[in-house]
């Protein structure tokens, strides 16, 4: 995706800063749906999901804002290794 997202014009603590942010993620998020489409899946299934992906990307954010601060000893293991071959 190509799509530019702009940041915030105005202190994000004013009550409109969830509006704002819904204007600058539109066309990113019309461009996901169009590729989510346009590889087959059906418009309800992608808006699902999206929803889905989005709830749970919250919940993530809730529960640990920022987990790049976390010491990588309390991350759990992700299955990916670095190590070579």
């Amino acid at each position: 995706m190509n799509v530019r997202i702009a940041p915030p014009q105005r202190p994000t603590a004013e009550p409109d800063v969830a509006l704002e942010c819904e204007h600058a993620i539109d066309a990113a998020m019309r461009e996901l749906v169009d590729r989510v489409i346009t590889a087959g899946w059906p418009p309800e299934a992608a808006f699902a999901a999206i929803k889905r992906v989005a709830e749970r990307q919250a919940h993530a954010y809730q529960e640990d804002p920022d987990p790049a601060e976390d010491p990588a000893a309390a991350r759990p293991p992700t299955g990916f290794s670095l190590a070579p071959f």
